[in-house]
């Protein structure tokens, strides 16, 4: 019998190859979508599951009170804590404190070859919390001689060719000070990819300083290994009672501790907005929307596909099939779709799967075709799918009478089956479409505001240079680069637009005494405004050449607050009407000119209160704005590449950015999400159109006889399209109905991220709607004229 089942199913589906192929299509593109969806996810949620002692391995995190009063979230606590609870608590086995960062070495002083590794800085105390295994040496045991460097098998391969290289001693090229030496002592196997801990080389020391109260010994991130079944909520309250009674500085009485699983470091550090959460949460929504359209698409094309077999199915009945041999018989040709499915989908994935990473810029660790528990899991979830979405359609053609289906009339529950139940199929498919594609059409038009938005400085032809130690060269060697071809002006800076350092100050509001609010304070040297392209509205800028323009803080200025003149931006004018070169109580400054407001950071954020102080050479500002001449940043670059060599033999030059492009950097997850909506849209939109294509062949189908009359009658081919295809609009016009609202919240929500955004324009939801009626009407069209365009004797024949 089953043998007979398959050989049916095969044959009506290489019969019905319109049906057999828009349901194949449909099936393996939705499912590919899927598969690479669930690839990304489960790889989010695999981050650091691998440790042996995960159950036990925790983070201390702090909160702590910041000038306005409100408490932000630290992933760091002060030094030396965790080895002082450890030496308080028995619950605790362990204890040790890393620092991520990066590490060059020099292989080849004659090449230049260098080595550039992402290192973890670790103490001993590492490998009792996680677990690493040794290839060559042991990490556990010291050299006293130089810094002790364990690389991992991949970097010892990529950099040393898999050559002996312990206990040989290389150099590191530094961003500050002189070159150390450091030893390789030891070679581990790789770090897993899925770890929030992944590093190329691992730099031990010795244990790190003890904790001391009242004294600040700077903040490092350091993880605990509790005892199994320690109870960490009445553990933790333990450690801040432990704290505030032996800190002795007022300001640090506010922090406050928590621990957080090593499971959560990567997942939950952060907001669910701006962390890896949100994409797990964002590709499982869409994964299941795509389920829900290939199955509903699925549905309506079998439906349609059974209308042309009621009379099959009267004629068995009449021959005495029982209603068990349909649902066989559509479970069977179901079986045989989404197994096709299946296997075309695996190849498309294959083939995707490298584009994917490389996209993604991420390796993934989890795949289908690496993990046979993965792949039977998707093969018994999809062909389970298939059951389910077949059971339906054949539920109708085994509850029809035959009577019925010799007149070509499909009934459910003992009803005559119309084309409701498919149109609002549809309608879901359309509406599920159309929310996406609007999701992904107010982003892109954020994005571009985004990009065009004024933040008050011009951040095109403008190079940075971060926290580099200038000793006492920094103002000889900017002066040297301004003499450089390509270099039109130079700034050094304590601030830069993403990075650096600022004073927060409080100033009292006259109108509220009691709410003093908060400004910036940045300094710079006497070239920032012009370097950053800032506008001075009113007043003028500061200049060496007055006195008081310098930064000056010596013990009387300060006991009279009596500080250098400054230059404020215009929020701070306006809201304090304060005007340039009056001096100000409420800064206890003059200021001597009024600026454009400028966006000290991401647009997400509002605008910040700031004034800009000036100081006298550039030993203490850190970072460096180089304007270049348009077209001519190359040359500047090589200019700044030999003039660093000149001034700083010994050291790498710190890394270059391209202001601009940290501009654009900061919106790299909602330009991804943009991407990701306009692919899952197009599918979305592709499956939906599939799914009109079923229900026009299965209302084409039931009024063959009609249309085949009308021709008879004198009717053109222009009317009866016209005819079938208004019967179309509405499951569309309900979907339109249905997404538009659901897709403005969504978006309102979305754009509440962001201090400056767009409003979402009305625009948007008209294109998409007549994007969605236009796609219904080419469908719908093609269909209704095959039917109107043929002889009409075949049509009345049909019945």
């Amino acid at each position: 019998m089953i043998r007979n089942f398959l050989k049916t199913a095969w044959r009506t589906l290489v019969h019905n190859h319109t049906y057999s192929l828009t349901n194949m299509i449909g099936l393996t593109l939705g499912l590919t979508v899927v598969m690479l969806i669930a690839t990304r996810v489960l790889d989010e949620l695999s981050y650091d599951q691998h440790w042996n002692n995960k159950e036990e391995l925790y983070r201390i995190r702090t909160s702590y009170e910041t000038h306005g009063g409100n408490r932000n979230q630290s992933n760091t606590a002060p030094g030396g804590l965790a080895q002082a609870w450890t030496a308080n608590y028995p619950e605790i086995n362990g204890h040790t404190t890393i620092e991520t960062g990066d590490l060059r070495i020099m292989l080849d002083s004659l090449t230049g070859n260098l080595a550039e590794l992402s290192i973890l800085r670790v103490d001993t105390g590492f490998f009792h919390l996680f677990d690493t295994r040794n290839i060559v040496g042991n990490p556990k045991h010291l050299l006293a001689h130089a810094h002790n460097l364990a690389i991992t098998e991949s970097a010892h391969q990529r950099y040393f060719g898999g050559q002996p290289v312990e206990g040989k001693i290389f150099y590191n090229i530094p961003l500050e000070g002189e070159p150390e030496p450091y030893v390789i002592h030891a070679i581990l196997q790789d770090l897993p990819q899925n770890s929030y801990l992944h590093a190329d080389a691992i730099v031990v020391a010795p244990r790190s300083a003890a904790y001391e109260p009242g004294k600040n010994q700077g903040f490092g991130e350091q993880y605990l290994l509790l005892s199994p079944g320690t109870d960490t909520a009445s553990l933790n309250a333990k450690f801040n009672v432990w704290y505030q009674q032996r800190e002795t500085e007022e300001r640090n009485l506010s922090n406050h501790f928590t621990l957080q699983s090593v499971k959560d470091v990567y997942l939950r550090s952060a907001p669910v907005w701006d962390s890896p959460m949100r994409d797990v949460y964002l590709f499982s929504g869409i994964g299941l929307l795509i389920l829900v359209l290939v199955s509903i698409n699925f549905i309506n094309l079998t439906f349609a596909h059974a209308v042309k077999r009621t009379m099959e199915s009267g004629v068995r009945k009449v021959l005495g099939a029982e209603r068990r041999h349909f649902f066989y018989q559509l479970g069977t040709e179901s079986l045989l779709l989404f197994g096709g499915s299946l296997l075309l989908a695996f190849v498309l994935y294959l083939l995707v799967f490298h584009p994917f990473e490389t996209y993604l810029e991420h390796p993934l660790t989890l795949s289908f075709h690496h993990s046979p528990l993965l792949l039977s899991g998707l093969f018994i979830l999809w062909l389970a799918l298939g059951l389910l979405c077949s059971l339906f359609p054949a539920l109708a053609l085994s509850k029809t009478k035959a009577a019925q289906g010799l007149k070509k009339k499909l009934s459910v529950l003992s009803l005559p089956m119309n084309t409701g139940f498919t149109r609002g199929l549809v309608a879901i498919q359309f509406g599920i479409a159309i929310l996406v594609v609007i999701c992904m059409l107010t982003i892109r038009a954020q994005l571009e505001y985004l990009d065009t938005k004024d933040l008050g400085y011009d951040p095109e032809n403008l190079l940075l240079i971060e926290h580099a130690d200038w000793g006492e060269k920094g103002t000889t060697f900017k002066q040297t680069l301004l003499q450089q071809p390509g270099i039109q002006s130079v700034s050094l800076s304590q601030w830069t637009p993403f990075q650096g350092s600022v004073s927060f100050l409080q100033m009292e509001d006259p109108e509220k005494p009691d709410n003093g609010d908060s400004y910036i304070l940045i300094s710079v040297d006497f070239d920032f405004v012009e370097t950053i392209g800032l506008d001075i509205l009113s007043g003028r800028n500061l200049n060496p050449a007055f006195a008081m323009d310098a930064m000056t803080y010596t013990p009387e200025t300060i006991a009279n607050k009596q500080f250098s003149n400054v230059l404020i931006t215009e929020s701070i004018a306006n809201k304090y009407n304060m005007e340039a070169d009056q001096f100000t109580p409420l800064l206890s400054r003059t200021p001597v000119g009024v600026i454009q407001d400028l966006h000290a950071a991401s647009l997400r954020y509002p605008i910040a209160p700031i004034i800009v102080e000036a100081q006298e050479g550039g030993e203490h500002l850190y970072n460096m704005l180089i304007r270049t001449v348009d077209g001519q940043e190359q040359v500047a670059l090589a200019a700044l590449s030999a003039t660093w060599k000149q001034f700083f033999p010994g050291r790498i030059l710190p890394r270059t950015h391209r202001v601009a492009d940290q501009v654009r950097a900061q919106y790299d997850s909602e330009r991804k999400q943009y991407q990701q909506l306009a692919f899952f849209g197009a599918v979305s939109m592709l499956i939906a159109l599939l799914g009109v294509l079923g229900l026009a062949i299965y209302t084409i189908e039931r009024r063959i006889k009609e249309i085949g009359i009308r021709k008879i009658l004198g009717a053109s081919v222009r009317s009866i399209v016209t005819l079938m295809s208004r019967s179309f609009a509405t499951p569309v016009l309900i979907a339109v109905l249905l997404a538009f609202p659901a897709a403005w919240w969504f978006m309102h929500r979305w754009l509440e991220n962001f201090a400056y955004h767009i409003a979402i324009p009305i625009s948007l939801f008209v294109l998409t709607g007549a994007l969605a009626f236009a796609g219904m009407l080419c469908i719908v069209g093609w269909q209704a004229i095959r039917a109107a365009v043929a002889n009409p004797v075949d049509s009345l024949r049909d019945e």
